[in-house]
Formats: C-alpha cells, sequence, structure tokens
C-alpha cells in the first residue's frame, strides 16, 4: 500500500505510472482506507462511513470513464489546445477535488499539476491524460473488487415469481453489422485464473478491429485482478493495463452476444470482457473474438466463482492472459 521505494538513495516517491503498474497486484491504500474506516479526517456524517465509500466508488468509477472521452477529445487534432484545457480546467475539480477529500490524495494532486500547466502542447497533453486515465482505472478495478455489492443482495431482490423478463425497452440506434466469426485473421490466446486453476483458449478476429487487437497483443502478457458484472448478467471483466484510443468499427450490443464472447471496452475503463452467459445490457461494445467452442464448459465454471470473489468474499481472482 506504500506510495514510496526505498533505493539506494533513500525514500523516493513513486511516479504515477510506476504506482500505476504496482496496483495491477496491490490494494492502493486509498481503497484499504475506505473500506476499514481508516481515513483520518473521517468523511462521513454521523460517525458512519458507508455513505463516503458509496459517494467514491460511483464518482470514481464515474471520472475514469470521463477522462478516457476527455483524452479522446484530446487527441482529436480539429481542436485546440486551449479549448480542451477549458474544458478539462471546467469540469474536473468536480471529480478530482470531491476524490482528494475521499482520501484519493495523490489522485487530486495529480490532476491539479497536470492543469495548473500552461505549456501544454497536444502531445504532453494527450500523455498526461492517458497517465491518468491508467491510473483511474487501477484505482476504479479496486474499488469495484472491495465495494460490499452483497449487502443489499438479499433484500433488493425482484420477485421470484417465474416471470420471464422482456428486453429493455430502450436500445441504442447507432451501430452496424457485426461480422463476427468471418474474420480472416486469427490469433489464439490462453486466460488462465488463479486459484480458481481453469484457462481457456480465446480466438482474437484481427481484422475486425485491427488496430485495437494489434495493441491488446502488445499489452500481453499481463496479470490482472479479474471482477464480475454487478447489472449485466452472466459477464465478467477486468481492467487491463492498457489505454486504447483506437479506432473500433465492430461493435455488439451485449445483450446480442453469445456465451464465450470476447469484448474489449474502451469508455467504461479499458476491460477485457468476458461473457459466459446471458447478459442483458444494451450497450454496444467493440469485439475482440471468442473463446473457443470446447473451452465455454470450464468458462461456464470461471463465471460463478468469480461473482462469489466480487459479490462476497472479496478474495482476489487473477487473470493471466498469454500467447496460447
Amino acid at each position: 500500500m506504500s506510495e514510496c521505494d526505498i533505493g539506494a538513495s533513500g525514500l523516493r516517491e513513486l511516479t504515477l505510472r510506476e504506482l500505476t503498474e504496482r496496483l495491477c497486484t496491490e490494494e492502493p491504500m486509498e481503497i484499504w482506507q475506505l473500506r476499514t474506516g481508516s481515513l483520518a479526517h473521517r468523511a462521513g456524517s454521523y460517525g458512519q462511513y458507508f455513505t463516503t465509500w458509496d459517494f467514491a466508488n460511483a464518482i470514481l468509477r464515474d471520472y475514469a470513464m470521463n477522462m478516457y472521452q476527455w483524452l479522446r477529445v484530446a487527441a482529436d487534432e480539429t481542436l485546440p489546445v486551449e479549448q480542451v484545457m477549458t474544458v478539462l480546467r471546467t469540469v474536473d475539480p468536480i471529480y478530482s477535488t470531491y476524490l482528494g477529500y475521499s482520501g484519493f490524495e495523490t489522485l487530486a494532486r495529480s490532476a491539479e499539476r497536470l492543469l495548473a500547466r500552461d505549456d501544454h502542447d497536444r502531445a504532453s497533453l494527450v500523455a498526461g491524460l492517458a497517465e491518468l486515465t491508467g491510473y483511474l482505472n487501477r484505482l476504479t478495478a479496486w474499488s469495484h473488487h472491495h465495494f460490499p455489492w452483497h449487502l443489499g443482495g438479499e433484500r433488493y431482490r425482484y420477485p421470484d415469481d417465474g416471470v420471464v423478463a422482456p428486453p429493455c425497452a430502450y436500445a441504442p440506434t447507432a451501430g452496424g453489422v457485426t461480422p463476427v466469426g468471418r474474420a480472416s485473421r486469427q490469433v489464439q490466446v490462453r486466460l488462465e485464473w488463479e486459484p480458481i486453476g481453469l484457462s481457456v483458449v480465446g480466438v482474437l478476429e484481427t481484422d475486425l478491429n485491427e488496430q485495437l487487437c494489434r495493441e491488446f497483443l502488445e499489452a500481453m502478457p499481463f496479470t490482472v485482478l479479474q471482477d464480475h458484472a454487478v447489472v449485466s448478467g452472466e459477464s465478467m471483466y477486468a481492467w487491463t493495463p492498457l489505454v486504447s484510443l483506437a479506432p473500433t468499427p465492430v461493435t455488439e450490443r451485449i445483450c446480442d452476444a453469445p456465451a464465450g464472447r470476447l469484448r474489449y471496452s474502451q469508455a467504461t475503463g479499458n476491460k477485457l470482457v468476458v461473457q459466459y452467459g446471458p447478459a442483458n445490457e444494451t450497450l454496444r461494445v467493440p469485439v475482440l473474438g471468442s473463446v473457443v467452442a470446447e473451452n465455454l464448459n470450464a468458462l461456464r465454471k470461471v463465471g460463478p466463482s468469480v461473482w462469489e470473489s466480487t459479490f462476497r468474499s472479496k478474495e482476489p481472482v487473477w487473470l493471466t492472459v498469454t500467447a496460447a
């Protein structure tokens, strides 16, 4: 949980990039403080801290997703850097200042330093925002994992009346036909889950979202915390070490995807998404490929174990992605 290293020259503060790399496999100090009620200034009304944790969890995820969109805006060469900075300086403090109050001091100070600079060119601004986005994604991954979702799991349930739920009344109109399964260039990867002790082989259809697949393959191998969706259905996701701005012409609605679909959600945290059963969310997400048919039974065993990890036990499940 430390943000410093002890080297030959003594105590040294980690750079944001170094800290982000460490947090792939180490819980952030700020998340530990939130979930154990260890904030020194005891943020929260009437002596309790659940509301502080609840607000911080929601705002952190919202901030991370918006930061990624601001990164995309900053990379748009049709927009003057000065205008981008004006927007960032207007909206960012709503998130970063509140999260600083919630204990995320490194995050708040990093955002403040980035926005205080008047000498940004486009390259330096994009690099700074990408670094901050990567750090936010790691904080969000741990926040999602440790949040006590189970507290509402018994009380707030739909009636067990045998009614088959209809599709959501709202569905996005954007998006085209998804030619999944007709790719001419395919690359196999292996997904392994520990301590579950199961692995599957996935096939990336590399000519669907070509640049995204290339960046994903270049980021391998990696090991990250595996978590479960808490709204979509039978779907798992893991925040990767990658922050990708790649174009994604081929997308698919989550509710239309078959078991075994591999997706990559840039907009919600740069997550590798593995669907193992029915899901009902209508969001469209870029397609990577699919788990091979002969491994679907193993995948269906992984899903409930990850749900237990995310929803109740909080014992980490680690996903390692390598070449097959």
